[in-house]
């Protein structure tokens, strides 16, 4: 008979085989055996048929992981993914100097390759084995959230709207500019580009060369800087900006003042441009900026993952989508002056504890009983030269018609020329009868 069970005090479960066949090599019966260590029959034999086929050794526990790893990544892949990693932040190769360097975007760079990428799981440990896990960002701060009744736009196709920003940054000794965003809410394809200064007429440049690549939207989505608001000049100022738009079609909206998070898209965009560009390049002056920004620009467009839209590319979204492009020739942006073209400028405000909201440098009163407290849509139209308030209940079909005013611009209105003239979305539920 061997001696008595060593101690494994790292191995509980061993001690408790080991007593088992103590018991059962002095004697005592297997149902006695197992009823007093609390084990099953089958247990116990099992048990017994360990020792007999190992002796005291193979009373010892097993690992459960499996010998064989089937699922395993290829050291290839593993190589691969580690090659992608490094080249992404080495800056060395100008269209992923800027990309993404999660497991997202590693995993569209493989398929890029032919390589059917493992999970996104597992490419994260892969980096992790490696030292490469990518930096976690830091903890977001709570939004204010909008009221229930904020009137979204609708967007059901490609350049139905145009989001609008602008990313102030300085450069050292070169002072102060101005990154111009525009993206296509419903592809998320940007159009990108550095100014400086802020001028009517630079912006005013930077939406026609937009148009002429990207094509005409049918609305523009912006906050109120004074540059394009017309705010500071008067009541009932349209913008140089405004009546650019108006000119070639495109309805203008702009958001509450102040209420950054009206433009969540826009938003989510710059923090990714601060991120992936300004944050890993230092730029010499403007034209590098720029220069860079066309390497950005054609990453956002071709090489991103999406993942509201499943990890799929700006390109992959509506690949079929044929734009109305603005005219090479186009040239009246450069005119001193713009005529008002008939069409709609709508204004997104909250209406104030007294029941008035602020358009344009002008105070306009609803009943405070009703609506104070409400987001309302004040809609000019330039043709009519009336001011419709709209307001739109939250999940509602439909939208009422709040208040109606004469709005007179004050000088001639001129028809939208027909070569503008092309069908536009509804970004608005229809008026409730």
């Amino acid at each position: 008979m061997e001696g008595p069970a060593p101690s494994q005090p790292d191995d509980p479960e061993a001690v408790v085989r080991e007593t088992a066949i103590d018991l059962y090599l002095a004697g005592h019966k297997p149902v006695t055996i197992y009823r007093r260590l609390q084990r099953s029959r089958t247990w116990f034999y099992d048990t017994l048929a360990r020792y007999r086929a190992g002796g005291r050794a193979g009373l010892t526990s097993q690992s459960r992981a499996p010998k064989c790893v089937r699922n395993r990544t290829p050291e290839e892949v593993e190589a691969t993914i580690v090659r992608l990693r490094r080249l992404i932040t080495s800056g060395t190769d100008p269209e992923l100097r800027y990309a993404n360097v999660g497991a997202a975007s590693l995993a569209a760079e493989l398929e890029r390759l032919g390589i059917p990428p493992p999970h996104r799981a597992t490419i994260y440990r892969i980096l992790g084995r490696h030292d490469l896990v990518p930096p976690q960002p830091q903890k977001k701060k709570q939004k204010r959230s909008l009221p229930d009744d904020y009137p979204w736009p609708q967007v059901q196709a490609p350049n139905d709207l145009h989001l609008l920003d602008f990313v102030v940054r300085s450069i050292r000794g070169e002072g102060r500019f101005y990154s111009c965003h525009l993206l296509d809410q419903f592809r998320r394809w940007p159009f990108l580009r550095a100014i400086t200064p802020k001028s009517a007429a630079l912006v005013s440049q930077f939406l026609v060369q937009a148009w002429q690549d990207m094509g005409l939207a049918s609305g523009l989505y912006i906050d109120n800087d004074a540059v394009w608001n017309g705010g500071g000049r008067g009541q009932r100022v349209l913008s140089f900006i405004v009546r650019l738009c108006l000119l070639v079609g495109v309805e203008v909206i702009f958001i509450p003042p102040y209420t950054y998070e009206a433009n969540p898209i826009i938003e989510s965009f710059n923090r990714v441009w601060d991120r992936n560009f300004w944050g890993r390049t230092t730029f010499r002056d403007l034209d590098h900026v720029q220069s860079e920004l066309v390497y950005f620009e054609h990453y956002c467009r071709h090489r991103r993952p999406l993942a509201e839209f499943e990890h799929r590319m700006a390109d992959q979204i509506a690949s079929d989508f044929e734009p109305v492009l603005l005219p090479a020739t186009f040239d009246q942006h450069q005119q001193p002056r713009l005529p008002i073209t008939a069409g709609q400028v709508h204004f997104i405000r909250f209406v104030s504890s007294t029941g008035t909201v602020s358009i344009l440098n002008e105070q306009w009163s609803v009943n405070p009983e009703r609506w104070a407290g409400k987001t309302i849509r004040a809609t000019v139209d330039t043709e009519q030269q009336q001011l419709l308030i709209y307001h739109q209940p939250k999940d509602s079909a439909s939208c009422e018609l709040v208040a109606q005013f004469d709005y007179p611009v004050g000088e001639a209105v001129v028809p939208l020329a027909d070569e503008f003239r092309r069908e536009r979305p509804a970004f608005w539920p229809p008026v409730a009868e």
